[in-house]
């Protein structure tokens, strides 16, 4: 961690510095699967181009401003703290339709789902992959987390092997809401049996999220929070079992902090058919309107 004392919260409550530590940065040359299993998650500098990183944040950035959700000079990323967004777009599904036109843009997709990328996956696996055509793009304001939580129970119909990759598309200061793993939550026999087989679109009555507060799960497994400040071109790879969330967004001037979740798995094996095809249906069949983040910024809850 930097000279300087980060502050970490979740929700409000401070998370103490000892609970904290640096994520172990993978060696792109080695062996991409071993480390993924030792570590259970790959953390890549400089996989993106930088150059094409900054034009998706500003593509991003400039179709939030259609909507007045962004202030002048729109290069700065900064929240207005209003939004026409429910107006021009006023149902579930003109919303969806809108955020999924942003998720969809030409600069967005050059790095989330681009060649470079696509090289990486295919060295992970040792074979042709392919990824999900839905994009899990957030936009996050001060105050903003993600909860505490693993991916099985939302993307688990298709290959056993899928990996999320996210991808920051600004920088993430360690005060900016960065992404965190807890350590060694990848071998947890405890969070595989409660969550394995479970699909949170045929049995909604249980949560897909963790309910256990973050700091006291990871103080009763003797974890850690592993995250790092994130640049243009970095991603993190991580499996489905691995648990997760955001720490809250400190922005003190009002920053977006954007990012994109995208899926990738061997060609060869079945593919969820809620994330795939030109329209995908999502959970509830909501489409993109399944996000939180098509919500207008001014209204945006905690994102999956």
């Amino acid at each position: 961690m930097p000279n300087s004392e980060p502050s970490f919260s979740l929700k409000g409550v401070p998370v103490p510095n000892s609970f904290v530590d640096e994520f172990r940065v993978a060696d792109i040359d080695g062996n991409l699967a071993r480390q993924l299993n030792a570590d259970g998650y790959l953390l890549l500098r400089g996989v993106h181009d930088p150059v094409e990183v900054e034009a998706a944040r500003q593509e991003v950035l400039h179709r939030m401003a259609e909507v007045g959700e962004v202030s002048e000079p729109v290069v700065d990323g900064l929240a207005s703290g209003t939004s026409r967004r429910r107006e021009v777009y006023p149902t579930t599904r003109e919303l969806g339709s809108f955020w999924q036109s942003v998720s969809e843009g030409k600069a967005v997709r050059s790095v989330i789902n681009g060649p470079r990328i696509t090289r990486l996956m295919s060295k992970l696996f040792q074979e042709p992959v392919r990824h999900f055509s839905f994009a899990w793009l957030r936009a996050m304001t001060a105050g903003r987390a993600s909860p505490l939580h693993v991916d099985h129970p939302y993307m688990n119909r298709g290959s056993k092997r899928l990996v999320t990759c996210w991808s920051p598309l600004c920088p993430i200061g360690l005060n900016d809401g960065p992404l965190y793993i807890l350590e060694s939550s990848h071998n947890w026999s405890e969070i595989r049996q409660q969550f394995e087989g479970h699909d949170v679109d045929l049995d909604p009555s249980r949560p897909g999220h963790l309910e256990e507060s973050p700091i006291t799960l990871t103080r009763r497994m003797d974890s850690k929070f592993l995250t790092t400040e994130f640049k243009h071109g970095d991603c993190l790879i991580f499996g489905m079992f691995t648990v997760h969330g955001s720490f809250d967004n400190q922005a003190e001037n009002g920053r977006i902090r954007l990012s994109c979740d995208t899926r990738f798995q061997p060609s060869a094996d079945p593919m969820d058919e809620r994330f795939s095809g030109p329209n995908p249906p999502a959970h509830g069949g909501l489409g993109y309107g399944c996000l939180s983040a098509s919500l207008p910024l001014t209204e945006s809850s905690a994102p999956r």
